[in-house]
């Protein structure tokens, strides 16, 4: 399916910030971003996610629908909301998180992003824990213009979670304190590594 909008340029034209949208940015002493760039009810789950990842540590920005459905979508490789820009390219890097349909896998999350090492030890923690991983899926989040790689380093990371286990977080404390800590730990020890 295709966007409506090919720009927030054009989103802004059509949409009404406070009524079809909002836009949150919390920015900390923190060389990481976390942006959730399809929250709200675009991809339910995925702001309550990236809060979790940031928690009190890393700058936080969501794009938040406020309708329902995905017209509000800006695929990730165009997505030029001047607040993202310039949160993310003031940090290294860029942890995106996205929602995506189960399709028959209500499991494995899809890791992406060029920061590949950061990617495969983020994979290697949530695998610790309890969770499935894989790199071998066709959201790849490679794309030079995606906003997990337009930070510093110009190479994030992109989590791709189902939307099964993104519910399942809504009553699974426990599930969701274990994948917020590995995911925030390990970049902040193989960040400090840098």
């Amino acid at each position: 399916m295709s966007d409506l909008y090919g720009s927030y340029a054009d989103l802004a034209a059509g949409e009404a910030e406070g009524v079809h949208y909002r836009i949150r940015v919390i920015e900390r002493a923190s060389p990481i971003a976390v942006v959730a760039p399809h929250g709200g009810r675009i991809e339910a789950g995925t702001s309550q996610t990236a809060a979790l990842i940031a928690a009190d540590v890393f700058s936080l920005y969501c794009f938040e629908g406020l309708v329902s459905g995905r017209r509000l979508h800006i695929t990730s490789a165009r997505f030029d909301e001047p607040r993202a820009l310039a949160l993310v390219e003031s940090s290294d890097i860029a942890i995106g998180v996205h929602g995506r349909a189960d399709r028959g896998d209500h499991r494995t999350i899809w890791l992406g992003g060029l920061h590949e090492s950061l990617r495969d030890e983020i994979g290697a923690a949530l695998e610790r824990v309890g969770f499935k991983t894989s790199t071998d899926h066709h959201m790849q989040g490679k794309a030079p213009g995606n906003i997990c790689n337009r930070g510093r380093l110009r190479a994030g990371v992109q989590l791709e979670l189902p939307m099964s286990l993104r519910n399942s977080f809504l009553d699974d404390p426990f599930a969701r304190q274990a994948f917020g800590s590995a995911v925030r730990d390990t970049i902040v020890t193989e960040t400090s590594r840098d």
